[in-house]
């Protein structure tokens, strides 16, 4: 389990289906509510008029007008947020997938790197 995402609300941005039920299963088991899918901007703003999120992966393939607008309101709120995509083929980049790995990566760009007491299970 990835401990770092208990109890912590992870909006999911994502005009596709990105978020598998896997994935959703993985995150959920780590304690985590996933917030979405939710696929555009005004979705996005009834999502945080709901309840505030803790964080947001923002699938990179949402159209770059709407990612703008998104990464302005999130950094103005303070909001911590991370670019995804289904595919590894980037390695470089952050994998929304099931893959433990691929989630401690977006996991650590969120919250910041473990602690002792931050461990895979």
């Amino acid at each position: 389990m990835l401990r770092v995402f208990r109890g912590k609300r992870l909006m999911v941005v994502e005009q596709r289906k990105v978020l598998t039920a896997a994935c959703r299963a993985q995150i959920a088991a780590a304690g985590a509510t996933v917030l979405g899918p939710v696929p555009s901007l005004r979705a996005v703003l009834r999502t945080l008029e709901a309840g505030d999120a803790d964080a947001v992966i923002i699938d990179i393939n949402v159209d770059v007008g709407t990612i703008l607008q998104l990464t302005t309101l999130f950094e103005a709120m303070g909001l911590p947020f991370v670019f995804s995509s289904p595919m590894s083929a980037n390695r470089a980049g952050y994998v929304l997938s099931d893959g433990r790995k691929q989630l401690r990566k977006i996991a650590d760009a969120l919250f910041g790197p473990p602690g002792a007491s931050s461990t895979l299970h």
